[in-house]
């Protein structure tokens, strides 16, 4: 029995589509290549480096080019519309427009991009998982659920740590480690692609966390202040950038730090008091 050609729905990389598709043309036609690929008169590609430049991301597609590969993949109907929004998304340049195309492509039934963004969802519908994230970032991190539950600021069972865990791993943001596990990355960064109900949701988790931990930890463990002011919309704004600035230098600050022992919720609130229309 022939083995099934690559479903293109489960890429979020035209590239690494495109290199299993020809890893399969290939199982079932040893004789077929690149080249002979390229050798389609409905490409239109006159150089024989052009497919392996491709490959390289050295290469990109025009518009004109993908209509022309849907077509030499023989690729129809939702197939060919995912291919389409899948090179742009990987060739887009800007954080909005790869916001744009992804959300496209998280329509497609069963497609990575849906399941990805449903796990992404998943992440930011509780405050732990994001808390559990840093936590294994820092040096000493213990490795089981059991023991992770113990250093976390507010109870959480080990089979909900488990749970966070789990998560955490299916979406690439830790790995098993000798001792337990570890970050991909130290640094988690989210595009701004969540908005609505499940944005809310996620604010009011950590506000409800501050609630409490106003009278669980004293003075040396937190900081609190209030400031009520009045502005005009030209001041609100130029508030709201230097809050941004603010942002950005913790950011810095946390980047530059070294022998990490702790994990910290900053919740920063401006909101309107009153206003005259």
């Amino acid at each position: 029995m022939k083995p099934p050609p690559p479903t293109v729905t489960d890429y979020l990389d035209f590239r690494s589509f495109l290199k299993e598709w020809f890893r399969h043309r290939k199982e079932i036609q040893p004789g077929y290549s690149m080249r002979t690929f390229a050798a389609n008169p409905a490409l239109g590609i006159s150089s024989t480096s052009y497919m392996t430049n491709l490959l390289k991301g050295t290469r990109n597609l025009t518009q004109r080019q993908r209509l022309q590969f849907i077509k030499a993949l023989k690729l129809e109907g939702p197939a060919a519309e995912y291919f389409d929004f899948l090179v742009q998304f990987n060739q887009a340049k800007t954080i909005e427009e790869k916001n744009y195309f992804f959300a496209h492509l998280s329509r497609h039934r069963g497609s990575q991009a849906k399941i990805l963004l449903e796990k992404q969802y998943a992440f930011f519908a509780k405050w732990h998982h994001s808390v559990i994230y840093n936590y294994l970032g820092l040096e000493k991190a213990d490795g089981t659920p059991a023991r992770i539950s113990k250093h976390l600021a507010e109870d959480l069972s080990a089979t909900e740590v488990q749970e966070s865990l789990d998560l955490l791993l299916a979406m690439g943001l830790i790995r098993k480690t000798a001792n337990g596990f570890g970050v991909t990355d130290r640094h988690l960064v989210t595009q701004k692609v969540f908005t609505g109900q499940v944005a809310k949701d996620y604010h009011r988790e950590f506000l409800r966390l501050a609630s409490k931990a106003l009278d669980k930890f004293g003075p040396d463990k937190r900081q609190f202040n209030v400031l009520a002011f009045s502005v005009s919309d030209k001041g609100f704004a130029a508030v709201k950038q230097r809050i941004d600035a603010f942002l950005q230098e913790v950011r810095e600050i946390v980047d530059r730090d070294e022998a990490i022992n702790q994990v910290n919720v900053l919740n920063v609130q401006l909101f309107p008091g009153a206003r005259i229309p």
